[in-house]
């Protein structure tokens, strides 16, 4: 199992030591008290045990299935990749591998590219989203492991993001393995 994140693992750690509290205090005091709120806090320690890992589970699951997905589309041909990013610049600088924060739209190579540049962010007519949606082959919210799947396509990149990933370790390979077409504005 990835990561569960570090929040799991904290409150893991508070609710042990307060297990362990309790039943320090309850062999000290002999008073039920500290007994019944002992099993009170291990029922919880169960809880949150178990269902921080079905979480970090199905989480996992919808992530690989994702990128399967994902792969296959990128596989199937030549084709042009869309790619909007949703979060904060915080994250350009450490992207977080678990947040769906990417916007990924596969289009078939003959897409017109002024439309695929103002489809987003600055909106098309009904006429023209549909034309562009008819050469629409995906799309899917993906986190930043993803990205390593396109390779050798056409990106069309936010030119906000561009200009905070290009300097970034992490973006390198995204940025030179692709053509990078960039839209918006800085």
């Amino acid at each position: 199992m990835k990561k569960l994140g570090t929040a799991f693992y904290l409150i893991l750690l508070a609710l042990t030591l307060l297990v362990l509290g309790t039943l320090v205090l309850w062999f000290l005091k002999k008073n039920d008290v500290f007994l019944y709120l002992t099993i009170a806090l291990f029922a919880l320690y169960l809880f949150h045990l178990v269902f921080g890992m079905v979480r970090g589970y199905k989480r996992e699951k919808r992530e690989q299935t994702t990128e399967d997905l994902l792969r296959a589309e990128l596989k199937g041909g030549s084709c042009v990749v869309y790619l909007a990013y949703f979060g904060g610049e915080r994250h350009v600088k450490k992207p977080s591998p678990h947040k769906t924060e990417y916007l990924a739209e596969i289009y078939a190579p003959s897409v017109d590219g002024e439309r695929l540049k103002k489809h987003l962010w600055f909106g098309l007519s009904d006429k023209e989203e549909k034309l562009l949606s008819a050469a629409k082959r995906y799309e899917a919210k993906i986190a930043y492991p993803a990205l390593s799947l396109i390779e050798g396509k056409t990106v069309y990149l936010p030119a906000g993001f561009f200009e905070a990933a290009k300097e970034q370790e992490a973006f390198s390979a995204l940025l030179n393995k692709n053509t990078i077409v960039l839209y918006g504005e800085n």
